[in-house]
């Protein structure tokens, strides 16, 4: 019985067969579950546009509530129609929602004190009732635009913290509903003390056991026919105690456990005949600015809302298509007057929770709108109020547990802090003011973790941390003993207020080190810097004018165009007068700092010593009469500025040495760029790995300026192996001597990157 959740096997003697009873009941299923979700739901958002028209239209225009309620049954059937059809998820329910209402409530207000003495009552009614109509319609095209351009992804910006803050205060509401709908007052503070009045306890208490019921049919995972059938079982149970303890209908009524709506028949449309003659457009045009707001408002609860349903149900939804889906509703609803609203939170989840998951669901609550509309308060006569209320608990308890008590276990404390924050606010302020403090919260509790986060990727200092440029040996222990001198810090991230401080005390603390060297060089790497605010650009400048009372310079590489253009508009520069200088790329910039610390070692001039070949054959064999010897098996190039000693790809047969001028190491890239690994002066060898490794060139080697360098062959060198072995082995032992010390700089690097 494959619909069973058994497997069929192939040649098993059912296939082919046709389906048992089991197998249509099963079928059935999912359609009787929709139905009885669709009915149920639609019971309740009757309830509620009820609810919402004696919010539209109270005080002073009480006497229009019965056509508020038309006006807000007839938008709740356009929006669950609407959006059952085209949303991202097939049980999703619309309705009119107080969020919304209370704008319309506060714009009907204004009107009627605008026209009050200066219009008939027909006159007055008219002009509400196509404001409302006219603001609805706006606000579902606004909404349609916000879909249509994909502008429902900034959702996605909002925290996790702030939805899940959301999600409960909506359960708060929920339950506060619950009560209301129970007990025919919302309970406050102030009128805490009826909730142990008898007859009120005989309301809720019922109502709660109903709701802990449903709670535990849904724990154990019944079918989808368990909660219809125990809301079945539970109307059955309370029309067979009244009929045993004869109680008629009436007096049900007036005790608060049947509903008593104040309508009878037919109550939309609201008024005959063209109303256009009667309208006080001045007035409707007085309130675009509350309309705005209104645009605004249900433009976030609609994401918000739609967020609340994909993270309790876990499923995916478009909330493009949400948007889209509310503002066709909206539009369609404010052509015949209705009230604006937009998807269901909680209907949408109970109807989940009853099985109904299909397009259906939407379809039969706009259905019971309408017959509500046609046929008045019949459908509903006989409906008990602590059902309605028990099935709101249900899902309003469901989502505070979720989120204050299992939140509490998986959320970090501080996010799980603004949840509660946020339930809060809703619940002693407003539902508004709830998500605004939960969103200041939550930027606040961001900016302080980011300013945690460290700008300075790596820090690393000029002795262990060298250019790119082969350097002869007493330039090398120059740099080495005074590289310190050189601070290399490498930026990372956005640099804010937050972080900008934290950059400026490093650098303060390490000029005011008096156990290291003056430091002469800051040198800033930007390349993966991705911003900064003007606190950050004032703390660049303040680093430039510590530098200048320090007599050190500033250098910065790599910074992106626009953190450049920022920091020259601000003042950080040599155009402010402070002691920056600028490269394009770190290891020039790094270069030109150790020419400086050279120069400054020789009292700006070179370091006196034999540059002649014999000198430098010297400095690495050890003493002059190998050199001399060395020096015949050389063969003497002098190049020009771009002349090309090694080409990339070329077969190795020779190794050079530098006697002067310098040439640089570079790569061409498969798109005919040419980059810059290393550059030699004089003193060095370049070529000698891909020559004793036999392989081809790696990569090219240019002149950067005139240069004159000695060549050795392959076939020299084995004639100086066969003919002086003991100056062979030394230059050998040379070159072993030159690569260590290139793993321990590299080695060095590493280790203070680590670090």
């Amino acid at each position: 019985m494959a619909g069973l959740g058994q497997q069929q096997v192939p040649g098993d003697a059912t296939v082919g067969q046709p389906a048992g009873p089991l197998s249509g009941v099963s079928n059935l299923r999912p359609l009787l579950a929709s139905l009885t979700a669709g009915v149920i739901c639609g019971l309740l958002v009757v309830i509620f546009s009820i609810s919402d028209a004696a919010l539209l239209f109270n005080g002073e225009l009480g006497g229009y509530v019965a056509v508020g309620i038309g006006l807000c049954l007839f938008s709740s059937a356009v929006l669950a129609a609407v959006i059952a059809c085209s949303s991202s998820h097939p049980g999703m329910i619309g309705l009119s929602q107080e969020v919304t209402v209370v704008t319309l409530a506060v714009i009907a207000a204004s009107m009627h004190t605008a026209m009050e003495g200066l219009r008939s009552e027909r006159e007055m009614l008219v002009t509400i009732v196509v404001a409302i109509g006219l603001a609805t319609a706006f606000t579902g095209l606004c909404l349609l635009a916000l879909g249509v351009f994909r502008l429902g992804r900034f959702i996605r910006f909002i925290p996790y913290s702030v939805i899940g803050g959301f999600l409960a205060g909506m359960g708060w509401l929920i339950v506060q509903g619950a009560f209301g709908v129970i007990l025919g007052t919302i309970p406050t503070l102030e009128n805490l003390g009826m909730l142990v009045e008898p007859a009120n306890v005989a309301k809720w208490a019922p109502a709660t056991l109903f709701a802990c019921i449903l709670a535990a049919i849904a724990q154990r995972g019944g079918s989808a026919l368990s909660l219809p059938v125990a809301i079945a079982a539970a109307l059955a149970l309370f029309h067979g105690l009244a009929w045993a303890l004869d109680l008629p209908l009436s007096q049900l009524q007036a005790q608060g456990w049947l509903f008593d709506l104040p309508m009878q028949g037919t109550v939309w449309p609201p008024f005959a005949g063209n109303p256009l003659g009667s309208i006080d457009w001045g007035v409707i045009w007085a309130e675009a600015p509350k309309v705005m707001a209104m645009v605004v408002v249900t433009a976030a609860s609609v994401l918000l809302a739609s967020s609340g349903v994909e993270l309790s149900l876990r499923r995916d939804i478009d909330l493009d298509r949400e948007l889209r889906a509310a503002g066709l509703a909206n539009f369609f609803a404010g052509s015949g007057g209705g009230a604006a609203g937009f998807q269901g939170l909680g209907l949408s989840l109970l109807g989940h929770k009853l099985g109904g998951d299909t397009r259906l669901v939407g379809v039969v609550v706009a259905a019971v709108c309408v017959a509500t509309l046609f046929f008045g308060s019949a459908l509903l006569a006989y409906l008990p109020i602590p059902l309605f209320g028990g099935l709101l608990l249900w899902i309003g308890i469901s989502l505070l547990y979720d989120w204050l008590v299992e939140a509490s276990f998986k959320m970090p404390r501080q996010e799980y802090l603004i949840i509660l924050l946020i339930l809060f606010v809703i619940g002693w302020v407003g539902f508004l003011e709830g998500v605004l403090v939960g969103l200041i919260s939550a930027v606040v509790l961001f900016t302080v973790d980011y300013s945690r986060v460290e700008i300075v990727k790596y820090a690393a200092t000029g002795d262990n941390f060298h250019s790119s440029v082969e350097r002869a040996e007493e330039e090398r222990q120059v740099l080495v003993s005074q590289g310190r001198q050189i601070l290399i810090l490498r930026l990372q991230g956005y640099v804010f207020f937050g972080t900008a401080h934290r950059l400026q005390k490093l650098v303060r603390s390490r000029m005011q080190d008096r156990s290291e060297p003056r430091l002469r060089f800051l040198l800033l790497d930007c390349r993966s810097l991705t911003g900064l605010d003007s606190s950050a650009v004032l703390s660049f400048i303040k680093i430039g004018q510590r530098a200048e009372r320090n007599w050190a310079m500033v250098v910065v590489t790599n910074l992106p165009p626009h953190i450049d253009r920022l920091l020259t508009e601000g003042g950080f520069g040599a155009e402010g007068g402070l002691p920056v200088r600028s490269f394009p790329e770190f290891d020039r910039a790094l270069e030109w700092c150790e020419e400086r610390l050279l120069e400054a070692a020789s009292g700006g001039q070179a370091a006196p010593q034999d540059d002649s070949i014999e000198g430098l054959l010297t400095r690495a064999l050890g003493y002059p009469s190998a050199a001399a010897t060395m020096r015949s098996y050389l063969e003497k190039m002098e190049l020009d500025p771009k002349a090309v000693l090694i080409h990339q790809g070329e077969v190795s047969s020779d190794l050079f040495f530098v006697e002067c001028g310098r040439v640089s190491v570079q790569i061409e890239t498969p798109e005919g760029i040419s980059v810059r690994l290393r550059t030699m002066g004089k003193g060095t060898i370049v070529g000698e790995i891909a020559f004793y490794l036999d392989q081809c060139r790696s990569a090219s080697v240019v002149a950067d300026t005139d240069a004159v360098v000695w060549r050795l062959s392959r076939d020299s060198l084995a004639r100086l192996k066969a003919e002086a072995p003991d100056i062979a082995s030394a230059f050998h032992e040379h070159l072993v001597r030159m690569l260590a010390a290139r793993v321990t700089q590299t080695t060095g690097l590493i280790r203070s990157l680590a670090d």
